[in-house]
C-alpha cells in the first residue's frame, strides 16, 4: 500500500459525497448539508467514515441519513479501488463549514495509523 495515495482517495470520496451524483429524495444531498452548515454558523457539520459512529450527528435529515447508509456500504471497495486498506486509516471525515466569508467550505481529513494528518480543500 501507498500512503501517498490517501490524498486522492479521501478527496474523491468527499467530493462525490458532496457532489451532483448524490441524488436522494428528489434533491441533492449537498443542499442539506449546505443547508446545516449555514444553521450553525462557526461550528463543522461533520460526517464521520471511519471509526463508524455509534451516532450521527443530531439534526442530520432523513435525505442525509438515507445517504449515509449507501456511502458507508461502498466505502470499502472505494478503499480498495484506491489500494488503500482499511486498517492504514484511523480517522476519516468530511466537514462542512461556513467560512468567515459566508462561503461554504467541504473538508476532507483522514488520519493514517502512523498519526500523519491529511487535510484538504474540497471543491464540488
Amino acid at each position: 500500500m501507498k500512503y501517498k495515495l490517501i490524498d486522492a482517495m479521501a478527496h474523491n470520496w468527499s467530493h462525490s459525497f458532496m457532489s451532483g451524483t448524490n441524488y436522494v429524495f428528489n434533491d441533492f444531498v449537498f443542499n442539506d448539508m449546505y443547508q446545516l452548515a449555514r444553521d450553525r454558523p462557526g461550528e463543522k457539520v461533520t460526517i464521520t467514515w471511519i471509526p463508524t459512529p455509534s451516532d450521527e450527528l443530531p439534526g442530520l435529515t432523513t435525505r442525509i441519513q438515507e445517504s449515509l447508509k449507501h456511502y458507508r456500504e461502498a466505502l470499502p471497495k472505494h478503499l480498495l479501488r484506491h489500494q488503500i486498506e482499511v486498517g492504514a486509516i484511523s480517522q476519516m471525515r468530511t466537514e462542512v463549514y461556513l467560512a468567515e466569508n459566508l462561503q461554504v467550505h467541504i473538508r476532507s481529513y483522514v488520519l493514517d495509523d502512523r498519526g500523519k494528518e491529511h487535510v484538504q480543500l474540497v471543491w464540488p
